[in-house]
This record gives C-alpha cells, structure tokens and sequence, in this order.
C-alpha cells in the first residue's frame, strides 16, 4: 500500500517506540496485577477456576455463606436456590455402602464440575453434597442438578454400581429465608424412597 504524499505537517502522529517494552506493558496489563505473595492474579486464579474443578467449601464456611445470600435475597429480593446431590444405596447390603464410599469421589467431581464460579458446593456426609446457587431460580437449580446426576449416571451404569443418585432442589419464595429453603430440600431427600 502506497502512502499519500504531502506538503502538509501532520498534526497527530505517534512517535516510533521502536522496542521500548510497550508490547510487554500490554501484556502484563491484560495479565492482571500480580500477587505480591507471589500467587497467580485474581484474574488467572478465577479463569483457572473457570476451566477447571471448582473447590469444595467447608460445611461452616458455606453455611455462613448461606445466611450472608439469604440476608441479600431477602433484602433485595432476588432469587436464590439450594440443591442437594446424594449418592444412595440401590439395597442395604455391606456391599452397596462399600460402593457407596467409592463413588463419593466421582460424585463430588460431578458437582465440582457442575457448578458456576458464583456458586459454593460442600460436602455434608458421605457422597453427599449441598450447593448454594444465589441468582437462581428453582427452576435453573432443578436443570442444574439434572445435568450433575445425568453426568454421574453414565459411569454408574457403566460400572454396574448399586448405586442410584438423587437430588433436592429449592428455591427462595417471598418471605422465605434461604435456611427454611436448604430444610425443605434436606426434607425432600431424607423421604426419597428407593425404588
């Protein structure tokens, strides 16, 4: 491409910056700040989240992230949900509760992968998982935990398992702190029957 001549001085113009660690200053802008305790940026640690397994909580850490989002639902009037995902014995057999403690890991990958970067998943008893879903309604919560236990059923036909996976979900309704929601859906899965 041929440039236009001219006699005319141009009023705007860039200086040549040659190699003056512009093209690095970019980068470590887009990179994010980095750590002075020498970790990786907020800004990599959430894209690594992002992309990978996100953390289980502990029980107490996440119920008090329960009653921060159920104080913000009901102040703000926004809709929260709470699922559970538990792994259950076909019979009850010593076998099946053998099964039981070896699937517990492949279900909390399930959960761990099933979830948002905004969510909290714990772990309550054995193969037994709550998560906290704050901008959610019931509705997105019951596909969610559609998704974890549909995930969790193709290895545990693949295995032959006597095991089943089941879920409870509740969502917030006005008036309703998230606590009364997390007892309803413990209530729903302490009744699920085997089939």
């Amino acid at each position: 491409m041929t440039t236009p001549t001219s006699n005319r001085t141009r009023r705007f113009s860039l200086p040549d910056l040659g190699d003056d660690g512009v093209d690095e200053a970019i980068e470590a802008f887009l990179r994010g700040p980095e750590d002075p305790r020498g970790q990786a940026s907020r800004r990599d640690w959430t894209r690594q989240r992002a992309n990978h397994m996100a953390p289980l909580w502990s029980p107490a850490a996440w119920m008090e992230a329960l009653v921060r989002e159920s104080d913000r639902s009901l102040r703000y009037g926004r809709p929260a949900a709470v699922l559970i995902v538990k792994g259950q014995p076909l019979t009850a057999t010593a076998e099946a509760q053998e099964w039981l403690g070896r699937v517990a890991a492949p279900i909390a990958h399930a959960v761990r992968r099933g979830v948002r970067e905004t969510d909290l998943a714990t772990e309550t008893g054995q193969a037994t998982f709550q998560v906290l879903l704050p901008e959610t309604t019931e509705r997105e919560a019951i596909r969610a935990a559609e998704r974890m236990v549909a995930d969790c059923e193709i290895w545990l036909r693949a295995t032959d398992a006597p095991i089943r996976v089941i879920s409870a979900v509740a969502g917030t309704a006005p008036g309703i702190m998230l606590e009364g929601t997390l007892a309803r859906a413990q209530e729903e899965i302490r009744s699920a029957r085997l089939v």
